[in-house]
């Protein structure tokens, strides 16, 4: 039994949910995971039905599935196929660079996905950023090369 990770946006928080992840379905396949910094929501397909999708909740662990309607855009791919450490030294780093003060960022994300116009098994990463006068985001891929910063 893995202990559940509780600051999703730690090194060990972060690794700690993918391993959740791989302990409740067998792997970390799925169309998309958001992450904040103490929750997180994952979509997965539908076994039973390729035109749905089910979604979870996790804090702590993961809720029963709610199941909807497959999006048109939704590509699977590897969710864990990142470097962790990588992607939470930008997350660190992110207000910085998108030149938000830390003391008023009020929200930040991260969002896991794939991404339009990549290979099959592309995975994208966008770290989002808000403050009450705007937000911004970085958008890495899966090693954590800086492919676009949209700032606020």
């Amino acid at each position: 039994m893995l202990t559940p990770p509780r600051q999703l946006h730690s090194l060990g928080g972060l690794t700690g949910l993918l391993d959740q992840m791989r302990q409740r379905f067998g792997d970390t396949m799925g169309y998309r995971l958001v992450v904040y910094p103490e929750y997180a929501n994952l979509t997965r397909p539908d076994p039973a039905e390729q035109r749905r999708e089910l979604n979870y909740h996790y804090r702590g662990g993961w809720d029963d599935a709610r199941a909807t309607p497959r999006s048109g855009d939704a590509r699977l791919v590897d969710l864990a196929a990142f470097d962790p450490a990588t992607i939470v030294g930008v997350l660190r780093g992110a207000p910085e660079t998108l030149g938000i003060a830390p003391d008023e960022v009020t929200n930040t994300y991260l969002i896991f996905d794939g991404g339009p116009g990549e290979g099959p098994d592309a995975l994208t990463i966008s770290v989002y950023v808000s403050s009450d006068f705007g937000g911004g985001y970085i958008a890495l891929a899966g090693d954590g090369t800086v492919k676009r910063i949209n700032y606020p």
